[in-house]
């Protein structure tokens, strides 16, 4: 008798635990993908809202927050609203890692969009792909941004070593240059641009004539401008963001060389035009999207930088625009992905886009299943004054 009342326990309890397993397995199945609920899509990026590039993620994180709720307002996406979660970086790797964790593992997001900085997206990278998540459109500018092929990297920015290429070969070929130096930031986005560089003038059976370093938040460049000018360099790229791109520039002058200097796309901001207050006269950058001014802006374009500024009191400027439109291809990439999106859906999207352009301008971006670079394309552009002037809208 007992033993026939314990194996019917014994069969309840294991009948109970398979239908816990059950039903825990038909729970996780209708739960979905990580940050998809029947009324949001979760969101992360990280940013330098505070620290040496802040003028950089600030503005970012505007646009994509302007967009977001642009979205939502309509409708959102198949009926989800976007939910974006943003975290302070300060330009720091080690903080990029504690916010890239926070996002992924607290606040469950989806996907990582239009996070800031080479150094700090090549450590939070590694922890998405764990995870199966994207990295959409990150700004940055590096190569590995979407090399090698993954169905979870995509950028939508001219890389800064095709950037580099092609402004040493223009002004070598075009302007006659024949003693290059390269200034740059001593980490994984500086080496991308000396990559760059070193490449194109070895095509050109041509070498470096100097190099020189700084580390991220420098302050002085004297002895660096003064190692470029001994080499006798006629042309210096330099690898530097805002501040050093001033601090650079000016050092320069200060020194009496007036030699022509050009910055890469992470240095192509309005500020380096106009805190330099006339300083960074004549500097070169190659960029992808011309920066908005409104006395030149189409009136759609027009538009959207008066409601920018109503909306955030600063003007609109090519950081947000970059925030702005990374939010933007996203969501054509999710209405395109279907109701019931996930991963594989949102990489299918993506990869069937082409000829992608908004009112932002610059070459028209699209992806595939070979390649998720949005485009290689840039253009080259001088300061005027305080403002910067488009010279070629697309260098070979």
């Amino acid at each position: 008798m007992k033993e026939s009342v314990m194996k019917k326990s014994q069969i309840f309890v294991k009948t109970l635990g398979a239908l816990a397993v059950s039903l825990g397995m038909s729970v996780a199945a209708q739960a979905g993908p990580q940050g998809i609920s029947d009324t949001e899509i979760v969101l992360g990026s990280h940013q330098p809202l505070s620290g040496p590039l802040a003028g950089w993620g600030v503005p970012v994180a505007n646009g994509l927050r302007m967009r977001a709720e642009e979205i939502n307002a309509a409708g959102g996406i198949h009926g989800r609203s976007i939910k974006l979660v943003v975290e302070d970086t300060a330009y720091s790797p080690t903080k990029a890692a504690q916010a890239g964790s926070k996002l992924i593992n607290k606040d469950k997001i989806f996907a990582m969009i239009g996070a800031l900085g080479t150094p700090t997206n090549m450590v939070t990278i590694p922890m998405l792909q764990k995870k199966g998540l994207h990295n959409l459109f990150p700004l940055s500018a590096a190569r590995q941004m979407y090399q090698p092929l993954d169905p979870l990297k995509f950028s939508i920015f001219a890389p800064y070593y095709a950037g580099a290429r092609q402004a040493v070969k223009y002004f070598v070929q075009q302007k006659g240059k024949k003693t290059i130096g390269i200034l740059y930031q001593d980490d994984d986005y500086g080496k991308e641009v000396l990559a760059g560089v070193a490449d194109q003038l070895g095509e050109m059976g041509m070498t470096l004539s100097a190099e020189t370093t700084y580390k991220r938040g420098a302050k002085d460049f004297s002895s660096q401008i003064a190692k470029l000018q001994a080499a006798g360099c006629d042309f210096v790229v330099l690898g530097t963001v805002i501040r050093e791109t001033i601090g650079a520039v000016v050092t320069a002058r200060k020194m009496g060389w007036k030699v022509d200097m050009l910055v890469s796309g992470a240095g192509y901001t309005p500020h380096v035009a106009f805190l330099a207050k006339g300083a960074t006269h004549g500097l070169y950058a190659s960029f992808q999207v011309p920066i908005p001014y409104a006395d030149t802006a189409s009136s759609e374009l027009k538009a959207w930088m008066g409601k920018y500024k109503a909306k955030y009191d600063a003007d609109a400027n090519i950081q947000a625009a970059y925030g702005y439109r990374a939010m933007s291809l996203f969501a054509v990439a999710a209405e395109q992905a279907g109701h019931h999106i996930d991963s594989p859906k949102l990489t299918a999207a993506l990869e069937s886009i082409s000829g992608y352009t908004d009112m932002f301008g610059g070459p028209a971006l699209g992806f595939s299943s070979s390649s998720h670079v949005g485009t290689t394309q840039g253009g080259l552009a001088q300061i005027d004054g305080t403002r910067w002037v488009t010279l070629i809208d697309i260098l070979e």
